[in-house]
């Protein structure tokens, strides 16, 4: 070779590498924003949202960093998820505002790397630019509003990609080191999420089906007649019965719910299904229900591979979130659950590009792909939350309400347009007169728009997020961490009572690491983690269950016999000199507005040993025609009744006094009562009044009256 040649081959060689470098920079800055995006999110973030998940993941993870072993305050919880462990190194920061900050941006990354196994499977169906916009449109879709949020999602969807790839690869016969992987790892992501557990149902179900309709399974059915092919169906389905009786004991769940509640089941499944297709632009999900099904790559065992496991997929996943959906509507609330769809959302992406990426698109696919997501987008409503955390996907709809005004109809509209628009999409190599250059340009700038609107939508419901994490924490003391402060790191034990509204708590303790008991004397403390009701082991306010820390929290109008360091609103830090620990004094039944139903009490124990005690009346409630109420008020020495909460032993005072209003003259009425301690007054109100039984407002509460307590020792 001479010297010349040698040179051009050189050059050659260096005009490819370049050529190839800068045919990636497209896909790298593209790939840079969108992580940028998802990275301001998570700055913008100023405390978690989702209580008690994300307390609860933040007390696991914190116990694993300090101990080596999960616990909620303080008790075992055992394995949970390798995502606890993902996380737990953060929390050995110095403090909780750094150690949330860190692990945002953490969760957000691992998160972001599902783009990597999403490329790598789409590589192996489509041309390279093909699988890259699959790569990067799953940075855009809905699933990312998890990102920054303390929950076991951020590594249960580039854990299930991930699962995904490596399947398709065993299903499609790469060897027997991909089918042994594809099962292990299949097993392995079920400690991250049991949900995940659909991924191994999946891979079954995928590879039976491939099997069945293989060269194995046609020359097992060679000599089948119709009424055998029948007859395998039937057993099948008598086999699916059985099983299904068999399991259902040992599933509280599922059993539950499809026997008392299919129709919910199917409902919500589908309603979350249409919250999944808007926030994947409509697009997307047209095209990847129709990749399911594509004649001229019926015979690439890759793509057959991939439409197994991908329907599979919607089918084991689909049926979770219905299943689950309907369990929560007979547990705790009715919500639409996307959150559970949002692993499906590459394989859409995937299949989109496949069908794009097609020479020619099979009609009839498409039109019953259509047909299918215009029921599931047209038919049901949508949630406009800002956000609506359980379904991200509305975040499109809610961004055209709050910032067009749009009505539900409007947004109805506006979605059959896109419909409409993407089906044409769909069809536009169909036309041999539309010119290549052309149809490709539509695509494209079809493919933009989607990823713009999967992206508006995923950012607004982040910037819900982000209002109401602020919202939050601006109803807190700041310093956020002012128990840690205070205490210098030494324990607290939290002690409330009468919690209705659970989010102040869950935020103390979530920025407090200090905090290592929450207990209610009433028994209403809303977890998560264990929890003790220390009733009153003496009539002098002596407690039960003494933890022993040096501190307590106390809320809820709780008063300890201790020494008050610092109080914010409720709040009020005592020091302990001595154990065991002791109630000053007490209110029993005050609703966290300040209403009495038809009974109250208070107790004073000490140390004053004699002094006034005084009781104010009230009623801010004044409806016309509304009954007179009266008040019966019983003074007297404590006694403990048999749940050990102090009642009067017997009565010193008797008192029964008509209830003031806003529509008297005088509207409170104070009474005074010198007494010896300890004391208990009882207050029974007769009769209650409903607001919303006289039009005041929509409270459905039987109230009493409004009371003050006080003692003034002498």
């Amino acid at each position: 070779m001479t010297q010349a040649s040698a040179a051009t081959n050189t050059a050659a060689v260096e005009r490819t590498t370049l050529d190839r470098f800068l045919a990636v920079v497209p896909a790298a800055v593209a790939g840079l924003t969108l992580l940028s995006i998802l990275l301001w999110e998570a700055s913008a973030l100023k405390s978690p949202i989702i209580f008690g998940d994300e307390l609860e993941w933040s007390m696991i993870s914190r116990a694993i960093a300090h101990t080596g072993h999960g616990a909620r305050l303080g008790q075992p919880t055992g394995f949970r998820s390798f995502f606890a462990y993902l996380i737990s190194p953060w929390w050995r920061l110095s403090s909780t505002h750094a150690a949330y900050t860190a692990i945002k941006y953490w969760d957000t990354l691992v998160m972001a790397a599902a783009a990597v196994p999403v490329y790598l499977l789409g590589r192996t169906l489509v041309p390279t630019r093909w699988a890259a916009v699959a790569a990067l449109g799953t940075l855009c879709t809905s699933a990312y509003f998890y990102a920054p949020l303390l929950l076991p999602e951020t590594l249960a969807f580039p854990a299930f990609c991930l699962c995904a790839y490596v399947s398709v690869q065993a299903l499609a016969g790469r060897g027997r080191p991909w089918t042994v992987t594809a099962v292990l790892l299949s097993i392995a992501v079920i400690g991250v999420r049991t949900q995940l557990a659909m991924a191994l149902l999946a891979l079954a179900l995928a590879a039976a089906w491939l099997w069945v309709v293989g060269p194995r399974g046609r020359r097992f059915r060679s000599g089948w007649s119709l009424a055998d092919h029948v007859g395998a169906a039937l057993l099948l389905i008598g086999a699916f019965v059985v099983l299904n009786r068999f399991a259902s004991p040992h599933a509280q769940q599922w059993s539950y719910v499809t026997q008392s509640f299919k129709g919910r089941i199917w409902h919500l499944g589908l309603e979350s299904g249409s919250a999944f297709a808007i926030g994947l632009a409509i697009l997307p999900a047209i095209g990847g229900l129709a990749s399911l099904w594509v004649p001229e790559r019926r015979h690439d065992a890759q793509w057959r591979a991939f439409a197994a496991y991908f329907a599979a997929s919607i089918v084991s996943f689909g049926t979770y979130t219905g299943v689950k959906a309907a369990w929560n509507s007979t547990q705790v609330f009715t919500r639409v659950e996307e959150r559970n769809l949002i692993y499906l959302g590459p394989l859409f992406l995937i299949g989109t590009v496949i069908v794009l990426s097609s020479r020619r698109i099979w009609l009839p696919g498409v039109l019953a792909a259509t047909a299918f997501v215009a029921w599931l987008v047209l038919g049901y409503g949508y949630q406009l939350d800002y956000p609506y955390s359980d379904s991200p996907g509305y975040g499109i709809a809610t961004m055209a309400n709050r910032a067009f005004y749009w009505t539900q109809t409007d947004i109805r509209i506006a979605i059959g347009v896109t419909l409409v628009v993407s089906l044409s999409v769909l069809l536009l190599k169909r036309s041999a007169r539309i010119p290549r250059t052309a149809a490709s340009a539509g695509v494209g700038l079809a493919l933009l728009t989607a990823a713009v609107w999967m992206t508006a939508g995923q950012v607004t419901s982040a910037r819900g997020a982000q209002n109401a994490a602020q919202q939050s924490i601006d109803h807190l003391v700041h310093p956020l961490n002012w128990v840690d402060q205070a205490t210098h790191g030494a324990g607290v034990t939290y002690l409330g009572q009468n919690i209705q509204a659970p989010l102040g708590l869950w935020l103390t303790e979530f920025w407090n690491r200090s905090i290592e008991h929450v207990y209610t004397l009433d028994g209403s403390a809303p977890g998560p983690g264990p929890t003790v009701t220390p009733d009153l082991k003496k009539p002098d306010g002596t407690l039960r269950v003494d933890p022993g820390l040096s501190y307590v929290l106390a809320d809820g109008g709780v008063t300890l016999a201790a020494d008050p360091i610092r109080q914010h609103g409720t709040l009020i830090l005592y020091r302990l000199r001595s154990h065991p620990w002791k109630l000053r004094q007490t209110v029993i039944g005050r609703t966290g507005d300040g209403w009495f139903q038809s009974y109250g009490a208070y107790a004073y124990f000490g140390p004053d040993r004699s002094g006034t005690l005084s009781l104010q009346i009230q009623s801010t409630l004044c409806p016309p025609k509304a009954p007179v109420q009266y008040a019966t008020i019983r003074v007297g020495p404590v006694a403990l009744d048999e749940q050990r909460a102090p009642v009067v032993r017997r009565a010193t005072y008797v008192r029964r006094v008509v209830v003031p209003t806003c529509a008297d003259t005088v509207r409170s009425r104070l009474l005074s009562f010198a007494v010896k301690t300890p004391v208990a007054v009882e207050v029974r109100i007769a009769p209650t009044i409903s607001p919303a039984a006289y039009g005041v407002n929509s409270d459905t509460r039987q109230l009493g009256a409004q009371i003050g307590f006080g003692f003034k020792g002498h």
